[in-house]
């Protein structure tokens, strides 16, 4: 009795591209060999390019379900921040910010006259 061999988890990622192109290749050249069969035996000629477009829909429908689709991210349930102006100073956060509205030397109001 064989064994499988075991999934190896440092895959680069070659992997799921091959099985993405097979998968293609696959729908294109299977469903357009039944056209191309079904035209020979019924001497009709639409059928080879009816299956290859049908064998390429099929093949990108099977990539997306086997891959898992379109997800849609999920709300948090974190409230959203606002921004603190004096959390950023120079492109660096400071570690302990301070709660509240700024110094009053840096508002608004006290450079007007």
């Amino acid at each position: 009795m064989k064994k499988r061999a075991n999934a190896d988890s440092t895959s680069t990622g070659a992997d799921e591209g091959w099985a993405v192109l097979t998968t293609l290749i696959g729908g294109f050249v299977l469903w357009g060999g039944i056209g191309f069969a079904l035209d020979r035996w019924w001497g009709t000629s639409f059928l080879t390019p009816t299956g290859l477009i049908v064998g390429m829909a099929l093949g990108i429908y099977a990539v997306v379900a086997r891959q898992g689709g379109f997800k849609r991210s999920q709300p948090t349930s974190a409230k959203p921040t606002q921004y603190n102006p004096g959390l950023y100073r120079s492109g660096r956060r400071h570690p302990d910010p301070q709660p509240g509205p700024p110094p009053a030397s840096t508002r608004r109001e006290t450079e007007c006259p």
